[in-house]
């Protein structure tokens, strides 16, 4: 493995991170220091690797920020929705990763023709059509008839997303936000197979990879390990990749994720008391 590849890598990453703390602060109506947010953010990414899944680390963003948004000012706003820092603080989480996933399936429907020649015998040539189709269908529900709106608490975090139903702007530049997200985790993965002089094209990368998150998104094992691995190896086996070049593909991406994440552990360590028990 070329280590400068690898760093590029780790780089991206922490990169894409940022990227989503920007998208993340324009969803919360509340006044929180960048550099504060992305400690927050990081912290989130350390236990998205160490939970079922790739989103049990938003459970963790959820409680820092509740607790910050409790202590500070920003109970001012609280007030006003009468909902509680809890309330928005799940609904500015949960937009933030719906966006995300919106710009995901984007990007999917877009490659999606140039990939079903690849697909097309395959058990998973419909995956994507039928993700979206759902993604869509369950967002008209959820928005529309309020699913579990009878629980206090989940309507007041339907009542805090009445703050971004005027807000086009600011969703529109959180929409650009995910999408240059998406093409930087292209971009990393794609650097990766360079660093291991793999011969793949940037395409393939693009059309693949948004079926392999989505795969590693079910809550079958811890961050996804084994089920990405099993997608890489089966998707990119299609273009000719050897299954031992995709595993180590994959493991690789994984090895740069934790590398990168590491940062969310020693703030986690370092500013636990800045985050904790000094904000109560």
């Amino acid at each position: 493995m070329n280590p400068a590849a690898f760093i590029a890598a780790v780089a991206i990453y922490i990169l894409a991170s940022y990227i989503s703390t920007l998208r993340w602060k324009m969803l919360i109506p509340h006044k929180t220091e960048t550099k504060r947010m992305f400690d927050m953010y990081m912290i989130g990414a350390f236990f998205n690797i160490c939970m079922p899944g790739l989103i049990g680390g938003d459970a963790v963003k959820i409680f820092y920020l509740g607790r910050e948004i409790k202590n500070k000012n920003g109970k001012v706003e609280c007030r006003k929705l009468q909902t509680g820092e809890n309330a928005l603080a799940v609904a500015s989480v949960f937009m933030d990763r719906y966006i995300g996933f919106a710009a995901l399936m984007t990007i999917a429907l877009i490659t999606f023709p140039f990939g079903f020649g690849y697909l097309q015998n395959t058990p998973v040539k419909w995956l994507i059509p039928f993700v979206v189709a759902t993604f869509v269908i369950g967002s008209f529900f959820v928005f529309r008839f309020r699913i579990g709106g009878h629980i206090n608490f989940i309507s007041n975090v339907y009542d805090n997303f009445s703050l971004y139903k005027n807000q086009r702007s600011v969703l529109g530049r959180c929409f650009a936000y995910s999408l240059m997200i998406q093409v930087l985790s292209v971009l990393g993965v794609y650097i990766l197979a360079l660093g291991l002089s793999m011969k793949i094209s940037f395409l393939s990368v693009f059309i693949f990879l948004p079926i392999i998150i989505v795969i590693s998104f079910l809550p079958l094992s811890i961050s996804g390990i084994g089920l990405r691995e099993g997608a890489f190896v089966f998707l990119f086996g299609l273009t000719g990749i050897a299954e031992d070049m995709a595993m180590t593909l994959s493991l690789i991406w994984f090895f740069s994720i934790i590398a990168a994440s590491s940062w969310g552990l020693v703030e986690y360590l370092r500013f636990k008391a800045v985050l904790g028990s000094d904000i109560e």
